[in-house]
């Protein structure tokens, strides 16, 4: 109870800032019609077909709660609210479960709003698609993991540069816009060394029906998410304790 009224505060803090829900869910729906209908026109590139462009953008949504999360948890710690809440007997991983509910709900709201654009732009809807939002929840929580690391780790003004990187290094390394196999070599050895291209291949097997080939991209995904959940209440208890 202590940390969903914990949860419901940075819920409020996240709805209070319009800039984030503007660029979690307008650019990434944006982004998304543009591409395919631009794509439906001139056939250039299998990657921008709405079957393969909607999981691709659904995860790249997640890059900006990468950097919200971040934030707010830096900025928690860079005022003396933090301080305050520390008296509380919650433990640093009720606090991290703190941030993680809200931001979970933002990516749930985002899921739902994009495949629904997909839908009326010509994605089917199968029973492929509801078993794919746990899966894909579970990348959000790759993303809030990340997110949350980065804010125990850095201060508030670092946190928006470093985010930035990271979401240029989803876009691009993460197969989105184009297939990695395209460019090969160790361009896409970095990209498979990282988790996003096996989260979005993971769901596009998911959408297709290939659970069986899906399993590796989950258990790479699984795996980074666990550790940057564990980093990240590694690293805000150090930052309890100091």
């Amino acid at each position: 109870m202590k940390t969903m009224v914990y949860a419901k505060r940075n819920f409020k803090e996240l709805m209070s800032d319009p800039l984030s829900l503007i660029f979690t869910i307008g650019l990434p729906s944006f982004l998304l019609v543009f591409m395919v209908m631009l794509n439906d026109s001139l056939g250039v590139n299998d990657a921008f077909k709405v079957e393969n462009f909607v999981p691709s953008t659904i995860i790249f949504s997640f890059a900006f709660i990468t950097m919200f999360s971040g934030m707010l948890i830096a900025k928690d710690r860079s005022t003396a609210f933090l301080m305050r809440m520390f008296i509380s007997p919650l433990k640093a991983f009720e606090y991290i479960l703190g941030y993680i509910i809200p931001l979970l709900i933002m990516a749930l709201i985002q899921i739902i709003i994009l495949y629904t654009i997909g839908f009326m732009i010509g994605l089917s809807f199968t029973i492929n698609v509801l078993i794919s939002i746990p899966f894909l929840l579970l990348i959000a929580l790759l993303f809030i993991g990340i997110g949350l690391l980065l804010g125990s780790l850095l201060k508030d003004q670092q946190v928006g540069p470093v985010s930035s990187i990271l979401i240029q290094i989803v876009a691009f390394l993460s197969g989105m816009w184009f297939s990695l196999d395209l460019v090969g070599g160790l361009f896409k050895q970095i990209g498979y060394v990282l988790p996003f291209a096996h989260g979005v291949d993971m769901i596009r097997l998911i959408l297709q029906g290939h659970y069986i080939e899906m399993l590796y991209a989950l258990l790479i995904v699984f795996l980074y998410t666990l550790v940057s959940i564990i980093l990240s209440i590694i690293f805000f208890k150090k930052n309890m304790k100091e």
